[in-house]
């Protein structure tokens, strides 16, 4: 009972010691803080918590030296797992000041500790130890350590219950040592018990440059840029970094330059591996052996999936696994188990040689199925069973081929190209050939699925084969704009033989949507098309060819004025697709996303804002999780909310130079943000290749917003007269297939004919918007007719009106749009001291919504006309780089939000982006703020609301 917890045998510049000197400057003055109080004796309870080998103990020990040299008293306790047998014997074992194991302090203590343990004497020693610690702490201040808590027994844990009851009345500090991974219901109650929710130092992942100081500590000098990238990857732990040191200097993988060390080519996986053995060496051999085949299930698994591949009944597995997470190499979770860290799990794995591991992989996917697991745990094995795959491998991917395309896509396309036979398809299985193209299109794969597909189409005579393989390629061309070829090759199939009923109603669905979307179609032509399609949905049952077609009917309804009846469509159509069907959570959120829409131009923004929130969740729950269209669709209410750089910040991820399936309205919307909100050259350069993604094919609101850009681009280099050409085309009296979103640029348009002398032109527009108001007689379409007919009779009065209606239905792009024209109206008429203010406002927008472009235009515009707005900052002005006046406009949205207590999600909901461009945002926000928790964000919109000039 003599086991010690203290560090006097600890090496000089052991990981527990270093650790506790890099990066970790925060927690160590929040633990001396808590010392520092509690040697005035304030009690309480403190909870160090981190991951094996985070340098938990050595942080403790670090902050401790100092107290104790100064006289405060420490207990030093440790628990584990096998102590967990024996009640109390981490506080039967604690070390007081005078290094003496407390049971042997006491004759009463150390009688009952050499009891067997019973009821009676469990009870009695609590009361006991209870009396030593407040007579200790009647002669002064302590300080009670226990290590590794999550041990703690249950009568332990009860014993920490009264003593953190004490605390409150006594100078005694209770302080634990928690590793992740390990962490008990007890030590829940543990925590919650000793009130420590308010003092819990937690010991994450160190950051880069924390780590690469701690490399530099050991190695004597920086770390070269491969060795940097090598070391990025034990993820911020200090034990494993300095022991993957210590592990490439003994295999002499190290060389010095005259400015750094570096680490030669290759070292990665041998490095790993050793640094995994060095962990199997603690564990007995059937432990290690039970966790090198752990390694194969993957990074979690659960205890019966590791029975299964073994071949081993699970209690036979017990021992070893309890083992291994004892040593903190295995941490249990709700599911199963998962190795404690990447780094560990992959060294483990990688030190099974390849072609061993191909056959272990191969076996355990066959045990798998034969148990009846699923499809995609079965495909995992398979993708690491090896460049070839046994005949039972093969039969068995070709019969779960579907299930593995529409649940797991991207495991889907390894696994499917082997068994179809390697890189080099040769035409054996097309089948499975069919089944590997549609898995690409799910994953963006685009190029190299559609030259499959076609191939397949163009040798394949067999209907079901080619008829689901082209759906799925239909849709693919519907969400990059190729709206023509998706029709023409719907109809190819349709005119077959053979093609399965189901099937027909969808590719029906999608040639209808082919005909709708683009512009106005030939009605007798589509109403046979629709016919035929939804006879077949009804006669096969088919809810998502049901739900495309009302999707389409209610597209064509909103077209022709009917926004009720286009209401009453979608809603039917999301009610079609609750269930999680084929295809269906990516058509609900095209679905949600058009009601989203529709909601907004009719002024509905919680609406609006609660359906493409809806329409985020589907994308999510999808087995692709392709946000695109939502993406998109989104971009139209930021656009009316005026949330630019929100928008923006979503369209960039689309619209990366790597995607592997570029979005043509993706494109041409961001062109509209960059024009909108970024500098001339970052614009002309997404405009550019914008063009080149359209090559002439733009149709519907594609097309719409590249001339948009095309037009804001030809007014930034001084050329009206080009602006109104390329604006001309959109906004022409007859077609009314997509008014709502044309007509948003209508007054632009009106106001560029105006100012080049082209009133006829300008009537035009006007009548443009006349008729789009008349067909569909809402009240935002009505606004936007009095806008361009207030430009066109050079009307302040009627312009300041439109502003109010604008400005009560917080439509902020568009309120800022009017109140320019209204301070060049207000300008025009030589009524100066007016037009200021106007102008003021208009630009206070801009810069609020981070539309700095706009901002810098209508100055050069009111500057022409004589005004000179009294503004302090310019528009192109640069940003702090720190601080609140740091923030982004759309940081600042986030940041307020945040302060509200909303959680990501909550703020993503309400904005209608996603979850990680929020988290990204918080982040930025935290970093340029120098805090560490959302609750600074919050303190200080409550410091700024409480004086002049709140953000």
């Amino acid at each position: 009972m003599d086991a010690v917890f203290n560090t006097s045998g600890r090496r000089p510049g052991s990981t527990a010691d270093v650790a506790a000197l890099f990066g970790r400057e925060h927690e160590k003055a929040s633990l001396r803080d808590r010392l520092t109080r509690a040697r005035n004796g304030a009690g309480g309870g403190v909870l160090v918590t981190g991951e094996a080998g985070a340098g938990v103990t050595g942080l403790v020990e670090h902050c401790l030296a100092e107290p104790v040299r100064a006289g405060l008293q420490v207990w030093r306790g440790e628990a584990d797992e096998l102590g967990r047998r024996l009640p109390l014997l981490p506080f039967l074992e604690c070390r007081t000041s005078s290094g003496q194991a407390l049971y042997r302090s006491s004759p009463d203590l150390a009688e009952l500790a050499r009891s067997a343990g019973g009821a009676v004497s469990v009870a009695a020693t609590s009361g006991l130890l209870l009396e030593a610690v407040e007579e200790q702490c009647a002669q002064g201040p302590l300080v009670l350590v226990i290590d590794h808590a999550e041990w703690l027994d249950d009568a332990s844990v009860a014993l920490w219950r009264r003593l953190a009851r004490t605390a409150v009345d006594l100078p005694l500090l209770l302080l634990a040592c928690v590793r992740y991974g390990q962490w008990s219901r007890l030590v829940e109650s543990l925590v919650v018990a000793g009130r420590l929710d308010d003092d819990v130092i937690e010991l994450g992942p160190l950051a880069p440059d924390a780590t690469l100081a701690l490399a530099r500590h050991r190695l004597g000098a920086p770390s070269g840029e491969s060795l940097v990238r090598l070391l990025s990857q034990v993820g911020g732990n200090p034990r494993y970094l300095l022991e993957l040191l210590d592990v490439l200097d003994r295999q002499g993988l190290l060389r010095r330059t005259d400015t750094a060390v570096e680490v030669a080519e290759g070292a990665a996986e041998p490095a790993f591996t050793e640094l995994a053995e060095l962990r199997l060496a603690e564990l007995s051999p059937g432990a290690a052996q039970a966790v090198r085949e752990a390694a194969l299930l993957g990074q979690r698994f659960r205890v019966p999936d590791l029975a299964t591949v073994t071949g081993q009944p699970a209690t036979a597995l017990l021992a070893g696994v309890r083992e291994a997470v004892s040593t903190g190499l295995l941490a249990e979770t709700e599911t199963g188990l998962s190795f404690c860290h990447p780094v560990l799990w992959r060294g483990i794995r990688e030190s099974v040689p390849a072609v061993l591991r191909w056959s272990m992989h191969a076996d355990a996917a066959h045990r798998l199925a034969e148990s009846g697991a699923d499809a995609v745990q079965v495909a995992e094995h398979l993708e690491q069973a090896g460049p070839v795959l046994s005949r039972w491998a093969v039969g068995w991917v070709r019969q779960q081929a579907s299930a593995l395309v529409e649940q797991a896509p991207q495991l889907a396309v390894p696994v499917l190209r082997v068994a179809a036979g390697g890189e080099k398809l040769d035409g054996r299985d097309k089948a499975l050939q069919a089944a590997l193209a549609r898995a690409m299109l799910r994953t963006r794969r685009y190029t190299q699925a559609l030259e499959l597909a076609r191939n397949i189409l163009a040798s394949t005579d067999d209907p079901v084969l080619t008829s689901e393989l082209a759906w799925d390629l239909a849709r693919s061309l519907h969400l990059v704009g190729g709206h023509t070829e998706a029709g023409r090759l719907c109809e190819e199939q349709l005119a077959r033989e053979g093609v399965p009923l189901a099937l027909r109603a969808r590719l029906g669905a999608c040639l209808v949507y082919a005909l709708v979307v683009p512009g106005e179609p030939v009605r007798a032509r589509l109403a046979t098309i629709e016919a035929a399609a939804e006879a077949a949905a009804r006669d096969s049952g088919d809810q998502w060819a049901l739900a495309g077609l009302a999707l389409c009917r209610a597209v064509a309804a909103r077209a022709g004025g009917a926004a009720e009846r286009s209401l009453a469509l979608l809603e039917e159509a999301g009610g079609l697709l609750g269930g999680v069907g084929d295809g269906r959570p990516e058509l609900h959120a095209v679905v949600l996303s058009e009601l989203a829409d529709l909601l907004g131009e009719l002024d509905r923004r919680p609406d609006s804002d609660a359906a493409q929130a809806r329409a985020r969740a589907s994308a999510a729950r999808s087995r692709t999780h392709d946000g695109r269209w939502t993406a998109v669709a989104g971009f139209a209410l930021h656009l009316r909310n005026g949330d630019w750089s929100l928008g923006g910040d979503e369209l960039a991820e689309l619209c990366r130079p790597d995607e592997p399936q570029p979005m043509l309205s993706a494109h041409c919307a961001f062109a509209v943000q960059q024009a909108v909100c970024a500098e001339p050259e970052a614009a002309s350069e997404q405009l550019r290749r914008a063009q080149q993604l359209a090559g002439g094919r733009a149709v519907g609101r594609a097309s719409t917003l590249l001339r948009v850009a095309e037009a804001m681009a030809a007014e930034r280099t001084g050329e009206p007269d080009r602006a109104l050409r390329a604006l001309e085309g959109e906004l022409t009296a007859g077609r009314v297939q997509g008014a709502a979103y044309r007509l948003i640029w209508c007054p632009r348009a009106v106001r560029l004919a105006l100012d080049c002398g082209h009133r006829e032109l300008a009537e035009r527009f006007v009548g443009f918007a006349r008729q789009a108001a008349s067909v569909q007689p809402v009240p935002h379409r009505a606004r936007v007719l009095a806008w361009c007919e207030a430009l066109l009779a050079a009307d302040a009065t009627g312009l300041g009106a439109v502003a109010k209606y604008f400005r009560s239905v917080e439509r902020r792009t568009q309120l800022a749009w009017v109140l320019e024209d209204l301070a060049a109206a207000e300008a025009a008429a030589g009524r100066m001291a007016e037009a200021r203010p106007v102008l003021a406002e208009a630009l206070a927008l801009y810069r609020g919504m981070g539309a700095l472009a706009e901002a810098r235009r209508t100055e050069q515009r009111l500057r022409a006309a004589g005004v000179d707005a009294v503004v302090r900052r310019r528009a192109g002005r640069r940003r702090a780089a720190s601080g609140w006046e740091a923030l982004t406009p759309a940081e600042l949205t986030v940041a307020r939000l945040v302060g509200q207590g909303l959680s990501n999600p909550e703020t993503a909901a309400r904005l209608g982006v996603s979850v990680r461009t929020v988290q990204t945002h918080v982040s930025g926000i935290l970093a340029k703020l120098g805090a560490t928790s959302r609750v600074a964000i919050a303190q200080e919109l409550a410091r700024r609301s409480e004086g002049p000039g709140v953000g």
